[in-house]
């Protein structure tokens, strides 16, 4: 049985984490819509990697999720309403099949470039709050991710806007 302090603190964790959960959800449906969108292969071979990762995520998310229903029962937590902020409310997602002009590419890029830069603030504050090592250990792990797809995505859109090109990221592009 856990202490009320432990209680608490699991709480806390299952609160961020389920806000997270969201979060990487909102990520895997627009990389994949995205990825269905973009006309240049290097593009939607990219965007698709992006919602694997993401995918990955919410698997890390879900499994400490699992962990933490040990010390509370996580069904009675809603998700940290703060975090659910970070979404952003009016994305443009074309139709399947649908082209990208390069305008609507960049700005898709943007929406990406805040979302990570939103999740890794959000992680980041996360660990500020407590937490067991577990979790703390998911956070870190997860901030990391975010950093590096925040990363590719601003290479991207860098190169989109001095040559119209996709810069791509070579060890996740498919064969």
């Amino acid at each position: 049985m856990a202490t009320p302090e432990l209680e608490m603190k699991a709480k806390a964790s299952v609160a961020v984490l389920k806000a997270a959960i969201v979060i990487e959800e909102f990520g895997i449906n627009f990389y994949t819509s995205l990825a269905g969108c973009i006309k240049n292969k290097t593009g939607a071979a990219l965007f698709r990697s992006l919602a694997g990762d993401e995918k990955e995520h919410r698997r890390m998310i879900q499994k400490e999720l699992d962990r933490l229903g040990q010390f509370c029962d996580v069904s009675c937590v809603q998700p940290m309403q703060e975090y659910l902020k970070i979404v952003p409310q009016k994305v443009f997602t074309p139709p399947p099949g649908a082209c990208l002009t390069l305008v609507d590419e960049m700005d898709a890029l943007e929406t990406g470039i805040e979302v990570e830069e939103n999740s890794r603030r959000m992680y980041s504050e996360a660990l500020e709050r407590g937490g067991d090592e577990m979790t703390k250990e998911t956070l870190v792990s997860l901030v990391g991710w975010e950093i590096k797809h925040k990363q590719i995505l601003e290479e991207n859109l860098r190169n989109l806007r001095l040559e119209g090109t996709w810069y791509g990221y070579s060890p996740i592009l498919e064969g």
